[in-house]
């Protein structure tokens, strides 16, 4: 009697510990995925603002110079550098004079300006021009 009475509770005690520990694993593995979520929510929303920051430069920038695309622009003074990319530290592909004559692309980025001349396509700085 005594060992049925020992069984029975040894049994009473496992059963609850087994559904509690199934419990405990699905709330672990719903935590995780939870966890999975929030942080493709920083991704995605980390990328939407870079989108966001991008095109706005652009609209900004555009806006602050009053510049229009296809607009001839003049150096103010002789021999600023055209640079290959819109970096001041890219290579100089050429050095323009005061007569040269530069279209406007519509593309502004870190105060340069993306123009096509003659001697190509390229970035000159915004401030050295009109």
């Amino acid at each position: 009697m005594n060992n049925i009475k020992g069984w029975l509770i040894i049994v009473s005690v496992m059963i609850p510990m087994n559904s509690h520990a199934g419990f405990a694993d699905t709330l672990r593995d719903l935590r995780n995925t939870l966890g999975q979520v929030s942080e493709t929510t920083k991704q995605v929303a980390g990328i939407s603002q870079d989108v966001k920051n991008t095109s706005g430069q652009n609209q900004q920038a555009a806006i602050q110079t009053n510049l229009v695309t296809g607009q001839t622009l003049r150096p103010k003074i002789n021999n600023i550098s055209l640079y290959q990319s819109a970096n001041k530290s890219s290579a100089v592909m050429y050095k323009l004079s005061k007569s040269t004559d530069l279209v406007f692309s519509g593309n502004v980025q870190q105060g340069l300006y993306e123009v096509a001349t003659d001697h190509g396509t390229g970035w000159v700085e915004g401030h050295l021009v009109q």
